[in-house]
């Protein structure tokens, strides 16, 4: 699979990353209005917003500042 941005929403709701790297799943509130991410084991979301590209934006800022604290 060519993975062509640092984040990428799947049509099947996971999330990962250009790596290939699974981070978790998105989809949107009950009101189809707010989309979210939710990480890997999570029980709930963490990173939500009313557009896609401000999803992924904050998918990438916690997925570097995970990376950053290991």
């Amino acid at each position: 699979m060519n993975l062509r941005w640092p984040i990428n929403l799947l049509e099947d709701g996971t999330v990962i990353t250009q790596d290939g790297e699974y981070l978790g799943t998105w989809g949107t509130d009950e009101s189809d209005a707010i989309y979210e991410f939710t990480p890997d084991g999570a029980a709930q979301p963490l990173v939500s917003a009313v557009f896609v590209k401000f999803l992924c934006e904050g998918i990438k800022d916690w997925h570097d500042r995970r990376q950053s604290d290991t």
